[in-house]
């Protein structure tokens, strides 16, 4: 049996800018963004091959956001 997903606006929940609570969750939004970034600078310093898992991970989280 297969289930029917329930449609969800879910990614629509905060649409006022002044809303403190949009506002705070904008702000956590570019400090991961930042840590990404800086992330990235940072595995594309390192000449070592070992750092393949970790790219595949940096890259996977920056799918979900």
């Amino acid at each position: 049996m297969i289930a029917n997903p329930v449609p969800l606006n879910s990614s629509f929940a905060l649409t006022d800018p002044d809303d403190p609570r949009c506002i705070y969750l904008f702000r956590v939004r570019e400090r991961f963004g930042i840590l990404l970034h800086n992330a990235s600078v940072f595995l594309r310093q390192q000449e070592e091959k070992s750092t393949v898992d970790a790219v595949q991970m940096l890259v996977s989280v920056m799918n979900v956001i």
